[in-house]
C-alpha cells in the first residue's frame, strides 16, 4: 500500500507498506510461504534464508535498488535511531534516517506501527519501528530531533505517514505500562481505553504516535494514519499476535529517488 500524504512528491520519493503475498507487476512474486506469506524481507524471524535473499533480491529489481542500498535494521524494540551514511551497524536499530539518492530504508512490524516520515525541502527520510516500548522511549521524538540536527529539517515542514498496526479495540495490555506511559508524558486518558465487556485495559498505539508526532511540532494536517488493523486483517497483512512470532512481517519503506 501507498500513502496520499506523499503523492505530490513521488516523483522525489516512494513510500509504501507491503501486503503477505506479494505480486509485482512485472509478473514476479515472493518464494515464502506459510506464515511468512509470500514476500517476506526480515531476515530474523525464523523464515528460510534464502528465501528472504530472494525476497529482496525480486524487490530490488523491481524496484531498480542497488541490493547494497537496501537498509534493513535487526529491530529489538529500542529506542535506537541512525543515519544510514554514518555506519553500516544496523544491529539493535529501530529507526534509520536518509538522505541518499537511491536508497531504500525500512523496518519490520507486524501489530506494531511503522512510521516513516520525509522532508520534501532537505529531500531526507525516516522509518520507524514504533511498538510500546519504541514509543515509551520517545523513538518518534528522537528521529526528528535527528533528522533537524543532522540535515537541517523542520518540524513544520514535514510529512508523515503511520501504517497498518494492531488495533485499541484488540491491543490488551497490563496497567503496568499505564505508569511506564505516564512517565513519558504520555495523557493516559487518551490513550488507554477501559470498556465494562473488558477484563483489561486496551491501549491506542495510534493515538499514543499522532501525540507525540504533534506535540514534536508536525503539523495536523502533515500527518496520515492508516485505519488497517493488522490482527483483523492478517490474511492481507502480518500480525504476530494472530499469527505468531515466527510469522512475517510488513516491511514498510522510503525510496529516495
Amino acid at each position: 500500500m501507498k500513502y496520499k500524504i506523499f503523492e505530490p512528491y513521488e516523483d522525489r520519493m516512494i513510500a509504501f507498506s507491503t501486503e503477505r503475498e506479494g505480486y509485482f507487476s512485472n509478473g514476479s512474486e515472493g518464494v515464502s510461504n506459510g506464515a511468512y506469506g509470500s514476500l517476506n524481507l526480515c531476515h530474523y524471524v525464523g523464515d528460510n534464508p534464502e528465501h528472504v535473499r530472494i525476497n529482496r533480491q525480486l524487490f530490488c529489481q523491481y524496484h531498480n535498488i542497488e541490493p547494497n542500498n537496501l537498509f534493513i535494521p535487526r529491530q529489538t524494540h529500542t529506542n535506537n535511531v541512525k543515519c544510514v551514511s554514518e555506519t553500516d551497524d544496523f544491529e539493535e536499530t529501530d529507526g534509520l534516517i536518509s538522505n541518499i539518492k537511491g536508497s531504500c530504508i525500512g523496518i519490520n512490524t507486524a501489530d506494531c506501527l511503522p512510521v516513516l516520515i520525509y522532508d520534501p525541502t532537505h529531500h531526507t527520510a525516516a522509518t520507524l519501528h514504533a511498538g510500546w516500548r519504541g514509543l515509551v522511549g520517545r523513538i518518534v521524538t528522537k528521529g526528528i530531533e535527528m533528522m533537524k540536527r543532522e540535515f537541517g529539517s523542520a518540524a513544520s515542514d514535514l510529512l508523515c505517514a503511520v501504517g497498518p498496526a494492531i488495533s485499541t479495540e484488540i491491543y490488551e495490555v497490563g496497567d503496568e505500562l499505564k505508569p511506564q506511559f505516564a512517565d513519558a508524558g504520555f495523557p493516559i486518558e487518551d490513550i488507554f481505553i477501559d470498556r465494562a465487556d473488558w477484563t483489561k485495559s486496551h491501549l491506542d498505539l495510534k493515538a499514543a504516535v499522532k501525540f507525540e508526532l504533534l506535540n514534536c511540532g508536525i503539523k495536523k494536517e502533515n500527518i496520515e494514519i492508516s485505519d488497517i488493523c493488522t490482527y483483523q486483517h492478517s490474511t492481507k497483512y502480518f500480525s504476530a499476535r494472530k499469527l505468531g512470532i515466527n510469522s512475517g512481517r510488513i516491511f514498510s519503506g522510503v525510496i529516495l529517488k
